[in-house]
């Protein structure tokens, strides 16, 4: 019980440093997995700068920020030069935004990364939870279209069902986009969106649905009930925010005449079950060390008494007496009549 009063306590005092030290590991990791995606760095590099984004970053984030971003630029060239401008124009534009809601920015921008691991619809939900419902909206509405754009360049359907649980592959990108002008990277890009006007419908209200979601979750964890009742009412919103998006993905499918396979339901109903733990989790655990622990009976029973009770219980002690007067001492009664 002592331990763990004191790493909550020393957590909590802590709790700025350590939110920007997961910051840190998250902008590191996103950075390492674009190097392993396309090969462009020798090894020696690019563990040398990971490591200085990740150290550089809990020093100033805005340094690390600016440092994983021209780290980022030159896998991205290797692939097109378009599309290593659009991303800098991108990062150099939103950069106010982007650095001061860092976490929200690494959290869209793993989209495919936690869609491989069936964690993709934590984005709406954490998004709405913890940056309110304008975060959330715009992170999962972006995070849905990140993660179909890159299926897209990929080679594979932007359908966000059939992707839970793949991991798009880079390795071929360079070639691909190797002779493309300007025109040809944006048709590249969004071609895979529209190959007709169902499909793009279709994909245009799959990512609606997750800023919908991201809104809608956000809106409820702003009420007073929810707020004074954290963390149990958190709990009961990303149940309701995990189903409404699993209905609502369903529905469209099954609208548009697509039913789903019996994999697909698989992974959908891994995605939800998955996403809704690691959410809670997240905002049972911040919920744990932004408040003070309680003070347990048996502790506040033996502070009472280390209170009330003196360190030594002496005896009192009897007052002294006074002095007998002789007889001789006495004053004469006669005399002191007289004095009246």
């Amino acid at each position: 019980m002592k331990l763990t009063y004191s790493f909550h306590s020393f957590i909590r005092r802590r709790f700025a440093l350590t939110e920007q030290i997961i910051a840190a590991a998250g902008l590191a990791a996103l950075l390492y997995g674009l190097m392993q995606a396309v090969p462009s760095y020798p090894k020696d590099w690019s563990i040398a700068i990971v490591g200085a984004v990740f150290f550089i970053s809990i020093w100033s984030p805005v340094a690390g920020y600016f440092l994983a971003t021209l780290a980022a630029a030159y896998p991205l060239y290797l692939v097109s030069i378009y599309i290593a401008a659009l991303f800098l124009a991108v990062a150099i534009i939103g950069q106010h935004s982007f650095i001061q809601n860092l976490g929200g920015a690494l959290l869209t921008l793993a989209s495919p990364l936690l869609g491989a691991i069936y964690l993709s619809w934590s984005i709406p939900l954490l998004g709405g939870l913890w940056w309110g419902p304008t975060g959330g909206a715009l992170m999962g509405g972006t995070a849905a279209f990140f993660a179909a754009l890159v299926a897209g360049m990929a080679g594979l359907s932007p359908d966000l069902l059939t992707l839970l649980g793949i991991l798009p592959s880079m390795n071929y990108l360079p070639a691909r986009f190797a002779s493309a002008n300007s025109l040809d990277v944006f048709r590249i890009l969004l071609s895979p969106f529209a190959p007709n006007s169902s499909a793009l419908l279709h994909h245009i209200l799959q990512i609606a649905s997750w800023a919908f979601v991201g809104w809608m979750v956000g809106a409820l964890s702003e009420k007073d009930w929810a707020q004074l009742r954290r963390p149990k009412s958190s709990v009961s919103i990303i149940a309701i925010g995990a189903l409404t998006l699993a209905v609502l993905q369903i529905t469209l499918n099954l609208w548009l005449g697509s039913p789903l396979p019996s994999d697909v339901w698989i992974a959908l109903s891994l995605t939800a079950l998955f996403s809704f733990i690691s959410v809670a989790a997240l905002e049972i655990g911040q919920d744990f060390f932004e408040h003070p622990l309680p003070i347990t009976q048996s502790s506040a029973r033996v502070q009472f008494e280390a209170d009330a009770a003196p360190l030594f219980n002496p005896a009192p002690m009897p007052a002294p007496k006074a002095p007998e007067m002789t007889k001789a001492e006495k004053p004469d009664d006669l005399i002191m009549l007289e004095l009246d």
